[in-house]
């Protein structure tokens, strides 16, 4: 096998691919976490060289999903992930899987890249567009229980964004605790009058 031949343009398709998604896409956005960066490039990277060098393996197929099942399992056994995360994290590692095809099934370079570029911008559009309308996400704990009730709802929203400073549009009540009088709040807050106020 020339590596350089048949692994250096896959590998070079993943780190642009990646390099768009997570640098420009995922980095870029207000709600992001860049202590993650680090981790969906380097996951894009090795993904990539594994599956791509055990090519000629015939458990590639097998040795991908258990790559799925592991990276499954560290993220029960580790610190929570936020959702969003979690799913930049799945296409870091599905997008070297995808690449791999370029090796395995002899589609051509064109057709790979197409696929990249189409799926990057899909997760970029439905990021900045869709879930964007929903605004940041932050919890909190909430002592005042007496305004959860669903009478008091312009208080409740008044009361959240003078006390966190964040234009709080809506909330999700997550769990109450009678015995301590608290609450755990998902807040959303509006992300465009949050950079209009900076301004």
């Amino acid at each position: 096998m020339n590596i350089f031949a048949e692994v250096l343009p896959g590998l070079a398709l993943t780190l642009a691919s990646s390099i768009v998604l997570f640098v420009l896409g995922y980095a870029s956005s207000r709600r992001s976490r860049p202590e993650f960066l680090f981790s969906f490039l380097v996951f894009s990277v090795l993904t990539y060289l594994v599956t791509s060098l055990l090519r000629d393996v015939q458990l590639t197929l097998g040795f991908s999903f258990g790559l799925l099942a592991v990276f499954t399992i560290l993220r029960y056994r580790s610190e929570n992930i936020p959702v969003r995360e979690m799913t930049f994290l799945y296409s870091s590692i599905m997008l070297p899987f995808i690449n791999a095809l370029f090796l395995a099934t002899r589609i051509s370079f064109l057709e790979v890249a197409l696929i990249n570029a189409g799926i990057v911008i899909f997760i970029m559009v439905v990021d900045r567009t869709i879930l964007a309308r929903f605004g940041s996400a932050q919890t909190i704990f909430y002592e005042k229980i007496d305004l959860i009730r669903s009478n008091n709802t312009q208080l409740l929203l008044e009361d959240l964004s003078e006390r966190t400073g964040l234009p709080v549009k809506r909330y999700i009540v997550e769990e109450i605790d009678f015995l301590r009088d608290t609450a755990r709040l998902t807040v959303y807050f509006d992300e465009s009058r949050l950079g209009r106020r900076g301004a």
